[in-house]
């Protein structure tokens, strides 16, 4: 296949590469994997933010932070060789996971330029698997199946990512209400959006949406990983947890008191929190990244009020 006739297959994950991989679609698989839900996402140069990334996961406890660095260059290395594609094909789906990795992609190539022809495939549901996650759920075939239905990419769609990576990546968060109700040429955009703003503290406990859902799946007697996210991918299908989210969300609670240390029973501090009965910010404190935005200390801080869908300074 020469350089004019290039099809690159971009995704979020190993095992929807596997999957696209086996069901023999034209042209090449490339992951690009980074967890932008999670740690800091600020408007700063490739070099420190590889840096800030590396450091961030290995701090978390998961691997080194050069190597992490590297991988994080060695994916955007491939993105921007696949802009000089003949066509590129983006397979994100709804999840906040995703449409931040979306967001992110779409602004890099349009800042770097590109010559490939952009679509999409785009889903969040799928008739023959009724708790829809992702991608890697789906057999080959089923992978297959979606190809002929990609859809080209507007340049409403790429100038609405652009407008939500510059608002993600802000110190100031106020502009993404605004955006998560005007947003229209990507689907699940405007959901995920929201979503991350369900991750800042709430008005009352302090607590973000997961660390919420968590909480109260332990307080029932979840005891295992596996338990508590099916009890989350139950009622919050915008951000299925994954086992890094969890094990974020469980070292934040362990070390805010609010759960025992091995994460498996809820402490009086984790009952009163979870009733409202105190907030984890003004109480605690709080040490913690979205996107651009870094919760730090015992307030004021950002919150969202998920009741009337604004931002408060408490």
């Amino acid at each position: 296949m020469d350089r004019q006739d290039r099809i690159i297959h971009l995704c979020n994950g190993a095992a929807t590469a596997r999957g696209i991989g086996l069901a023999e679609l034209p042209g090449e698989v490339v992951v690009w994997a980074d967890a932008l839900d999670l740690g800091p996402v600020l408007p700063i140069a490739d070099a420190d933010h590889y840096k800030r990334r590396g450091e961030f996961w290995a701090a978390a406890g998961l691997g080194n932070a050069a190597d992490h660095a590297q991988q994080l260059a060695d994916w955007d290395r491939a993105l921007d060789a696949a802009a000089n594609a003949d066509e590129l094909i983006l397979w994100f789906e709804h999840d906040l996971f995703d449409q931040l990795a979306l967001v992110r992609t779409l602004a890099r190539l349009s800042r770097r330029g590109y010559r490939a022809q952009l679509s999409i495939v785009s889903i969040d549901r799928h008739p023959d698997v009724p708790a829809f996650v992702g991608f890697g759920q789906l057999s080959p075939a089923q992978l297959a199946e979606l190809w002929p239905r990609r859809a080209p990419l507007s340049r409403d769609s790429i100038d609405e990512a652009i407008t939500a990576w510059i608002a993600v990546t802000a110190a100031d968060p106020r502009a993404l209400p605004l955006l998560a109700r005007r947003v229209r040429a990507l689907p699940y955009l405007a959901g995920a959006l929201e979503r991350h703003l369900e991750e800042y503290p709430d008005p009352l406990s302090g607590l973000s949406r997961t660390e919420r859902q968590v909480l109260a799946a332990i307080a029932r007697g979840e005891a295992s990983e596996t338990a508590i996210v099916a009890a989350s991918h139950a009622s919050d299908p915008r951000y299925p947890l994954t086992d890094v989210v969890l094990r974020a969300a469980l070292r934040g609670l362990a070390a805010a008191g609010l759960v025992e240390a091995n994460g498996t029973a809820i402490t009086t501090r984790g009952r009163q929190a979870l009733a409202g009965a105190l907030d984890r910010v003004h109480d605690i404190g709080i040490d913690t990244w979205r996107g651009g935005v870094h919760l730090t200390g015992k307030g004021p801080v950002w919150r969202w009020d998920s009741r009337e869908r604004r931002l408060i300074e408490k």
